[in-house]
């Protein structure tokens, strides 16, 4: 039979009520809390039986502490003598059960116990989730701009959308779990006055709901990557979530656990697990990043040029030796959007390497019919804005109209100069999808030549 169980417990930090009731429900079912861990709480097996839990908070304590100091030891010991046994205990959280059918509560003053819940709450939480909050926010933010400057960019990846995800769950919870705090505060402090105990609460369905949010995001991340075709990025993926994170994690505890065990005082062993976490996730990170670049520059992580897939190869236009070309193709989706990016460049050291052409398109599949004008919009000014930035404008670039009917398009716009005139650059736009395709300067293509390429982008490209 098993002994133990371990679950992931989602209960905010000070709901003392919250956490007593479900404990004693978990020893009706015959398991007692044995370990609060960061992620997953550790239950034992016992006989089923009602017993009585009692949370208490310890502000001085710290989770860098080597053992209890003396005062958490008198005060264990003033706990047993009416008593009550310490199950379990993380930095400032203690837990305490007893088997007496109507013990003597622990707390007996509720202004006492709304203020060490509180001092509690400074010396660890609050400053983490402060932390944690700003640079959700940041990065929030900077999700938000990348959005406005290239809106298919990242619209069209897995992993932006994923990320950002994960920005706005962790705004959200703290967000909640902040008001949620103090405006439990702002009631137990009145219901103190009173010589009242208040109630906490937690925000388990909302923890739930983005727990669920976050596992399909990921799950769809994953599946997006390795279903992208390239090795680098299933590389990059496997050694951050199977080497880089685990080792993290792993470096963090065990070097803390390590202090500990040495009788390190808190504030050396709260300084060195920092500085020494932080070098070495970082050196970690170096090493996947350098290592994955090292291979991928070597080839090992590359596709065979020569069988890589593409559904509009110079060659078929212009009769030239597919050999000849060095050809590279990227693609990247999600839900919404869908971009393949291809190039066709001439090998270095072929015959006639300057006068053969090159070929650069990319596909944008819009699987989300209302992002259709925002596609367009982007599309159409994004590339003038870039080209424009730095210039006067009597020289500026954009995308004027063209005739659709050679590219089968419904729509059709040629890049062009207000001083040099029309390039060999344009935009098609098809009901599902848009094709930006850019010929080499020496090359301007026939009715022919434009009726393939819209015959193959246009339909078949994503």
């Amino acid at each position: 039979m098993k002994e133990t169980k371990r679950r992931v417990e989602l209960f905010s930090f000070y709901d003392r009520t919250g956490l007593e009731a479900h404990l004693a429900r978990m020893a009706g079912r015959g398991w007692l809390l044995e370990k609060i861990g960061a992620f997953l709480w550790t239950y034992h097996k016992i006989e089923p039986r009602q017993l009585a839990f009692s949370v208490c908070y310890f502000p001085r304590a710290s989770q860098f502490d080597p053992e209890p100091s003396q005062e958490q030891q008198t005060f264990y010991e003033f706990c047993a003598h009416t008593g009550w046994t310490l199950a379990a205990s993380s930095a400032q959280l203690q837990v305490f059960y007893n088997e007496r059918p109507d013990p003597i509560p622990i707390d007996t003053d509720p202004a006492v116990e709304v203020e060490a819940i509180h001092r509690a709450m400074k010396r660890g939480v609050l400053p983490s989730q402060a932390l944690l909050l700003g640079v959700a926010v940041l990065n929030g933010a900077l999700f938000v701009t990348r959005l406005l400057g290239d809106p298919i960019g990242v619209l069209a990846s897995a992993a932006n959308l994923f990320t950002g995800l994960c920005w706005v769950l962790i705004i959200a919870l703290l967000g909640v779990e902040w008001a949620g705090y103090f405006s439990w505060r702002r009631k137990a402090v009145r219901a103190a006055q009173r010589g009242e105990f208040c109630q906490t609460r937690s925000r388990r369905k909302l923890q739930i709901a983005s727990l669920v949010l976050l596992t399909i995001g990921l799950a769809y991340y994953i599946l997006s990557v390795l279903s992208s075709g390239s090795r680098m990025m299933v590389t990059l993926m496997v050694l951050m979530f199977c080497v880089y994170i685990p080792a993290v994690f792993l470096l963090v505890f065990n070097i803390r656990g390590l202090l500990k065990r040495l009788k390190a005082p808190a504030g050396v062993n709260r300084a060195v697990s920092i500085a020494a976490s932080l070098i070495l996730s970082l050196a970690i990170l170096m090493g996947i990043t350098f290592g994955t670049f090292y291979a991928y520059g070597r080839g090992w992580l590359s596709r065979d040029a020569d069988a890589a897939w593409l559904p509009l190869a110079v060659d078929e236009l212009t009769g030239a030796e597919r050999q000849d070309y060095i050809r590279a193709s990227l693609t990247d989706q999600s839900l919404l959007l869908a971009r393949f990016t291809a190039q066709q460049h001439p090998r270095r050291g072929t015959e006639r390497y300057t006068q053969l052409p090159s070929l650069e398109y990319t596909v944008t599949l819009v699987k989300a019919p209302f992002l259709y004008d925002l596609c367009k919009s982007s599309l159409l000014h994004d590339r003038a804005e870039r080209w424009n930035r730095d210039m006067p404008e009597g020289g500026w670039y954009f995308y004027g109209p063209a005739d659709p009917a050679p590219w089968g398009a419904a729509e059709a716009y040629q890049w062009t100069s207000r001083t040099s005139g029309p390039w060999n650059t344009y935009l098609l736009c098809y009901p599902d999808r848009f094709v930006e395709i850019e010929f080499d300067l020496k090359w301007t293509p026939t009715p022919a030549q434009m009726a393939l390429a819209g015959e193959r982008l246009g339909r078949d490209a994503v």
